[in-house]
């Protein structure tokens, strides 16, 4: 019964704390997310780009057109935030040469613009944006966007070894459309990428320049002084620009995507890198709580039986020991009190145990098995638990108790004996009949 109580309690601490983390989060903590909302090409629109045909750049949107977009939001009554995030390919130079591979391989930079990508950022927010995915910092520091005379770039893990490049280091690139105008930096920091957005392609690229080691990362400040935000340029000098929004919430998130519909240009769509890194962050989560739940109604239905099936096999079998305690003078009310504390006090260890054990272990045990979604133990949760398994305890309790209460008094004036005399009465006239019918049957003969 301890065994009993202390596996079901410990178990329904972890379900409780990962089914309580699921609610959360797909309630209050979707409902605090602030979404960044940007305006990209369609992959059905992408899937027709090539990367060697510069004329290609004219379905870039423009400024002219952002403007319009932020107007129709604005008409709705809803306001944002925003930062800018822009991008051109650049030519590679002795100093830095691009990752290619067999599917990548190193074609005429005068065809793509160059074999590398230099992506500016205006602020820290629009970096939570990028396209290529989110990235971290292994070597060196962050980009410095207050600071106007830095002309830091981070470059990539792969692209800093291929190359022999170290923080500190100085790199020249190429202007897309004249190679003969360079852009020198110094290499401030060295990033790996931490997710991989859908579509993001890598050294499976067709062009060197679309793999994503292979992008340099600025900030606006150094991409608008080298002058390449322009809005005169040609071909591949025309910068791809990306203005992303920020909103309150999701709620406000979804009425500015409808604004924005009719005005969108072709093949555009908006969407939300906040939502949808923080659902795909949630699909640990959610796989877990699925299993939670049947583990949980199993664990209770089991758990449920046992214990009613233990109490009875506890209380049942004692007819002898009620019978001889009401015979002394023990009244029904204090042995059904004692037949329920003893059950209350197999089964309430076995809840303390459970709840210590469970509440100390349901955290990290929880937290691995979601994939690193952290999933929080509260005083709240323990309480939950324990008072739904006193009550079961309690009802274990009173079914023991009961036990006593059904017990019959008059059984205690029957004779043990009573029955074996009963079936030997009963069987003592058909026993004299045969005999007297044999010696009927004898005399005849005779």
């Amino acid at each position: 019964m301890v065994i009993m109580a202390l596996l079901v309690t410990m178990w329904s601490v972890f379900g409780a704390a990962v089914m309580h983390e699921y609610h959360a989060a797909h309630g209050a903590g979707y409902e605090a997310l602030k979404p960044q909302a940007v305006v990209r090409m369609t992959d059905t629109a992408q899937a027709d780009r090539h990367g060697d045909d510069a004329t290609w750049t004219k379905k870039y949107i423009t400024w002219d057109e952002y403007n319009v977009l932020g107007a129709a939001a604005q008409s709705k009554q809803i306001q944002f935030d925003y930062t800018v995030a822009a991008s051109v390919p650049v030519r590679q130079s002795d100093s830095l040469k691009a990752i290619t591979t067999d599917k990548t391989p190193d074609v005429s930079q005068d065809k793509t613009g160059g074999n590398l990508t230099l992506a500016s950022f205006y602020n820290e927010p629009a970096v939570a944006a990028n396209e290529y995915g989110t990235f971290r910092i292994v070597q060196g520091e962050e980009l410095k966007y207050q600071d106007v005379t830095a002309r830091d770039v981070l470059i990539s893990q792969e692209l800093a070894k291929s190359n022999d490049l170290k923080v500190g280091d100085e790199i020249t690139v190429g202007n897309p459309t004249n190679a003969k105008t360079t852009y020198t930096f110094t290499v401030g920091g060295i990033y790996e990428y931490t997710d991989t957005p859908q579509g993001v392609e890598g050294d499976d690229a067709e062009f060197a320049k679309d793999n994503r080691d292979n992008v340099i990362y600025t900030t606006y400040y150094d991409f608008a002084a080298a002058g390449l935000d322009t809005t005169d340029g040609s071909g591949w000098s025309v910068p791809d620009l990306n203005i992303v929004f920020t909103l309150d919430s999701p709620q406000t998130y979804t009425r500015f995507a409808d604004a924005l519909k009719t005005d969108l240009p072709e093949g555009y769509a908006v969407s939300s890198p906040t939502i949808t890194a923080y659902e795909h962050s949630l699909e640990p989560l959610d796989s877990l709580a699925d299993s939670t739940r049947i583990m949980l109604i199993c664990l209770w239905s089991v758990g449920g039986a046992l214990a009613l099936l233990l109490t009875l096999l506890e209380a049942v079998p004692r007819r002898e020991e009620i019978g001889f305690a009401l015979a002394t003078g023990v009244t029904k009310s204090r042995l059904a009190w004692q037949f329920m504390v003893e059950i209350l006090l197999q089964t309430l260890v076995g809840v303390a145990l459970g709840l210590i054990i469970g509440g100390w272990s349901a955290n990290p045990l929880a937290t691995s098995l979601a994939k690193g979604h952290t999933i929080g133990m509260s005083a709240g949760i323990l309480w939950n638990v324990a008072w739904i398994a006193l009550l079961a305890c309690l009802l274990c309790a009173i079914i023991a108790g009961v036990r006593v209460a059904l017990f019959r008094t008059m059984q205690l004036t029957r004779s043990p004996y009573l029955d074996t005399r009963d079936a030997a009465t009963t069987e003592t006239p058909a026993a004299d009949a045969s005999n007297a019918q044999d010696t009927s049957d004898h005399e005849e003969q005779q």
